[in-house]
């Protein structure tokens, strides 16, 4: 039961007491009132009527007696009244029989009315001769405590409901900062730092209040101390200090995991930029100018390869480039030419008037399963390819040897799957470390028609391209939500399936998600974004996430950490999970800064309650590793390749 009920129920308990109290006391007080007046009304008559008697008495002739007796019994309310000599022997006596009406009889009962009886002598002249006895009826003294009684009642009760309701009023606004309390330490529990700004006016709440708040407030600090000390690390560790790319460590580790075939990572294009005679502007106009020439040129290649996935990186204090993932090189080539354009606009906004400095654009595909040093051989190649080239077209585009499908080839294969649900759902299980499944990641294959099935990097590049993405987005759920049936999940087991921009930032997607969502099929189900789309699209995938929270459904941010910024958004999103990139599995065992840096990421996310995943892990020595710094569901090779999620 709660407080404010407790309270109520004394308070009204207490007040009936004292009500109820009072009403007797009343009652009481009453009735003594009634028998005065009936004790003095019967004297009074008494008196009066032996008198009266006195002068007409006969002991031979006891009618005119009578006479007198029963004019004045009509004319009140008596019980009776007797006549009787002086050695006690009735001489006349009259008598009211009648009941009282309209009274209850446990009334009667309860509050009995005491009628007393006066006397008076009758006498002639001297000598007594009788007694005359007189008692009132107590009929009117009953009705009049009756009505009384019911008037005291009413009053008390509308009293008790008027002071009752005031008790609750008073209360529930003095109990108003309980609530506030309680929904503050609800809060707590879900790791939010909600603060109180009224302060209740009642001085121990108020201690309370402020308490709460100071401990609100130290927890959020060392939170924003955790996002602060693992920002620092990642930019010690990652980031280029003159243009804030990546740097070549950085670089090498995503690089990699692009290029892995295990990771399920997509083709794509990069540009290395290649600074000439950087040495000479230095040496002419000192390294800090030389330092702004190179942070003007990361700015201009950002600029001109946009995107939200791509990865910028300085390799040396030369080379800077760009890894476009799902871009093909050839539709770079305008980006490419402008870059190499822009060395004279750079050196005049430094008001620079001659230098030798100019740009090599190279540009190349590639594709998962190339290793690192024949990527990096192809773009020195295309670079110096680019050297080669005419002033203001300094730069080359190398096609690859295997020609691609074209446009429209693409367009017939995609739209002839889409038709005919040629698409497979495969599976890569994410274990705990007790061996038991905590989640189904799905991954898409297309099957063509000669039964060959491809992986996702084979033919997404091209649904992006063709804005297919959302349909396949559609196909993948629904294809999970037909799966679950015949699954048999267990309660706490999930099919997570990542959504695509295209996907996220279509409000119709969106509506017709939600429509899907029953209670049966929300539970088994959980939805990731890249940690990319969160950065750049805040306040969508925030509207989205808690849509989908009240739905019951969980939601987490796949490739976390990869990001450079702040990491205080996971305070408001509060994700059921997040996947570490998979650039940091391959460092985690030797590299002592990416081990330091996602330690950071696991304390951060433990304050919030966050689970943490370890992706691509392939041996059994980083599954360790990760263990160590207390993560405790990993994925990857290490349990198998990905398999399809229905038998046959």
């Amino acid at each position: 039961m709660s407080l404010s009920k407790q309270m109520i129920i004394f308070i009204a308990s207490l007040l009936i007491v004292l009500l109820l109290g009072t009403f007797l006391l009343n009652l009481n007080n009453t009735r003594s009132f009634l028998e005065a007046q009936l004790q003095s009304h019967a004297q009074d008559t008494a008196t009066s009527l032996g008198l009266s008697l006195s002068s007409v008495a006969d002991p031979e002739d006891p009618s005119s007696m009578e006479t007198m007796v029963n004019a004045v019994f009509d004319r009140g309310y008596y019980r009776h009244i007797t006549i009787e000599d002086v050695d006690g022997i009735l001489i006349y006596k009259k008598t009211n029989p009648k009941h009282i009406d309209g009274i209850p009889r446990w009334f009667i009962d309860v509050l009995s009315i005491e009628a007393p009886e006066a006397k008076s002598l009758i006498q002639t002249g001297w000598m007594p001769i009788g007694t005359l006895t007189v008692q009132s009826h107590p009929g009117y003294a009953y009705i009049e405590l009756w009505n009384t009684a019911k008037n005291l009642l009413l009053w008390f009760s509308l009293a008790a409901l008027v002071a009752i309701f005031m008790a609750m009023t008073a209360l529930k606004l003095l109990l108003r900062p309980l609530k506030a309390m309680e929904k503050q330490a609800e809060a707590i529990v879900r790791k939010e730092y909600l603060l109180q700004d009224a302060l209740p006016s009642t001085t121990e709440f108020k201690q309370v209040v402020s308490a709460m708040n100071a401990m609100v407030s130290k927890m959020k600090t060392i939170f924003d101390r955790d996002a602060r000390h693992a920002e620092k690390l990642q930019k010690i560790a990652y980031q280029d200090r003159v243009t804030g790319l990546s740097n070549r460590v950085h670089f090498e580790m995503n690089i990699d995991a692009l290029l892995d075939k295990n990771t399920e990572a997509v083709s794509g294009a990069i540009c290395l930029v290649r600074i000439e005679a950087l040495k000479t502007l230095n040496d002419q106009y000192g390294y800090l100018v030389g330092d702004k020439t190179v942070k003007l040129i990361a700015d201009k290649l950002k600029q001109l390869f946009a995107d939200e996935e791509a990865l910028y990186a300085r390799l040396n204090g030369t080379e800077l480039l760009a890894v476009m993932p799902s871009h093909k090189a050839e539709t770079l080539i305008p980006s490419a030419q402008a870059l190499s354009q822009a060395m004279p606009a750079i050196l005049a906004s430094l008001e620079i008037e001659t230098a030798p400095t100019q740009l090599a654009v190279g540009l190349i595909d590639y594709e998962p399963g190339t290793t690192r040093g024949a990527l990096l051989s192809q773009l020195d190649f295309a670079v110096k390819k680019a050297n080669q080239q005419p002033e203001n077209e300094r730069y080359y585009y190398q096609p690859q040897d295997n020609t691609p499908e074209s446009h429209l080839a693409w367009q017939d294969i995609l739209d002839d799957a889409i038709q005919q649900q040629r698409f497979i759902l495969f599976q890569q299980i994410a274990y705990a470390v007790n061996q038991q499944i905590h989640e189904r990641e799905l991954l898409i294959r297309l099957k063509d028609q000669d039964g060959n099935i491809h992986p996702a990097g084979y033919f997404m590049p091209a649904a992006q391209k063709l804005n297919k993405i959302s349909s396949i987005d559609k196909i993948v759920i629904q294809l999970a939500i037909a799966a679950l049936p015949q699954l048999a999940l267990q309660d706490d087991e999930h099919l997570s399936i990542n959504l695509s921009r295209a996907s996220l930032l279509d409000e119709h997607f969106t509506a017709w998600l939600l429509s899907l969502m029953t209670p049966d099929v929300a539970k088994h189900l959980a939805f990731e974004v890249a940690e990319t789309l969160v950065t750049s699209n805040p306040q969508t995938i925030s509207q989205l996430m808690n849509t989908l929270k009240t739905r019951k459904i969980r939601v987490g941010i796949d490739q976390f950490g990869n990001q450079f910024g702040n990491m205080n958004y996971l305070q408001s999103l509060r994700p059921d999970y997040i996947k570490l990139n998979a650039s940091f599995t391959k460092g985690i065992e030797q590299d002592e800064q990416t081990h330091s840096y996602v330690a950071s990421l696991i304390e951060m996310g433990q304050t919030l309650d966050i689970d943490i995943i370890a992706m691509s892990v392939e041996t059994e020595a980083q599954v360790k590793a990760f263990q160590a710094l207390g993560i405790t569901t990993v994925q990857g090779y290490f349990f198998g390749p990905p398999k399809p999620l229905m038998k046959g």
